[in-house]
């Protein structure tokens, strides 16, 4: 049986399974189409030349072969679109296609009413992206070697800092030393390496929390500071993910036995990672190890996720999770938050194979730096 038709329009700087289908990067709407076997990608007439270098695809037409202009001139540039998408389904003999979730509503209105039939499906690119290729894993592997630069340029700027009255003063000054500085530090290494960055987390103290706190202000002694670094390549677009947790000074008791049981439930966790193991039962390992230590109601999220073109894909780790297949790049990141005193997190990015997984993180996890 002939699968239906798949249909995408999209820009590919922000759908990365368009991306990932074309390997055609480009800020402006573009359409692609998979039918009877075959690729096709359509494309403004501007970026023609582009696309047949760098696509993969070898069927590429352009609006203007479909009369765009002489229909943007007689409809307006919504109902144009339409009209070009329904001659090029008409020349394919489609007459029903599946699109993904995100397609535009208005389009697939004007196309039902054209006399196609338009069947919103969970994207199938989704499952093809979560299991990594050989050159993929080697472009994750480049990010996290980035992202482990700018991680120790971090602890090594807390370990360098003076402390004065509690508080850690950055190094040749006489200031706090801040989160937007460490921060700062974290995002020049990045650009030195040919990554960019968004929403890096350097949250201190009760600020770390909040799982997702962004971090702000002064960093003081005796406190955990959460730094969660995720970077893509600027020109492979692959991202790396990792979170490593320090304090200067002496941190309390109850800070110090969150940081041990945290450090316990991941290295379990990591140890039941493998290819026929799922997602869930991850999870389950992880939460009973906090749940033995009394820690269960600080555990908040997911013990973690896929990282490819997106940070967070398929695989899940968590509840419902899949099965963890060979080639799937995932984090394994528990956590604890006391809203009291502080968070813990300690994150490693792992490729799973067939045996076990293949830990991309190599920088150590001492507490106090």
């Amino acid at each position: 049986m002939t699968p239906t038709p798949f249909l995408m329009i999209d820009n590919s700087i922000h759908d990365q399974d368009l991306y990932y289908v074309t390997r055609f990067l480009a800020p402006d709407q573009f359409l692609y189409l998979r039918s009877g076997g075959e690729d096709i990608l359509m494309v403004p007439e501007m970026e023609l030349g582009r696309a047949r270098k760098e696509s993969r695809i070898s069927d590429i037409r352009t609006t203007s072969d479909y009369s765009i202009i002489e229909k943007l001139k007689q409809y307006g540039r919504d109902r144009a679109q339409s009209l070009v998408i329904s001659e090029l389904l008409h020349d394919e003999g489609v007459t029903e296609v599946n699109v993904p979730h995100n397609f535009p509503v208005f389009l697939a209105d004007e196309l039902r009413g054209d006399g196609y039939k338009i069947i919103p499906v969970q994207s199938p690119i989704r499952k093809l992206r979560s299991v990594k290729t050989r050159e993929e894993i080697e472009y994750i592997k480049k990010a996290q070697v980035c992202c482990e630069s700018a991680m120790q340029s971090a602890i090594d700027l807390i370990r360098r800092a003076e402390i004065r009255r509690g508080v850690l003063i950055a190094p040749g000054s006489d200031q706090p030393l801040t989160s937007e500085q460490v921060r700062t530090e974290i995002e020049h290494a990045l650009i030195r390496c040919g990554c960019e960055s968004e929403e890096t987390i350097v949250a201190g103290g009760k600020g770390a929390a909040d799982p997702h706190n962004a971090g702000r202000g002064a960093l003081r002694t005796d406190e955990s500071i959460v730094i969660d670094i995720f970077p893509r390549l600027k020109m492979e677009r692959y991202y790396a993910d990792m979170t490593r947790t320090v304090a200067r000074g002496t941190p309390s008791r109850a800070l110090s036995e969150m940081y041990d049981a945290v450090l316990d439930a991941q290295t379990a966790a990591l140890r039941v990672v493998r290819a026929g193991v799922s997602g869930e039962e991850v999870h389950n390992v992880v939460c009973g190890v906090f749940e033995d230590a009394g820690y269960r109601k600080l555990f908040i999220h997911s013990t973690g996720h896929g990282v490819g073109l997106d940070v967070h894909e398929a695989p899940y780790i968590g509840v419902g999770g899949e099965m963890l297949k060979a080639g799937n790049a995932i984090t394994v990141e528990p956590g604890l938050y006391d809203p009291e005193i502080g968070g813990i997190r300690i994150e490693d990015l792992v490729v799973v194979t067939g045996s076990g997984c293949e830990n991309l993180t190599t920088i150590g996890k001492g507490f106090v730096v």
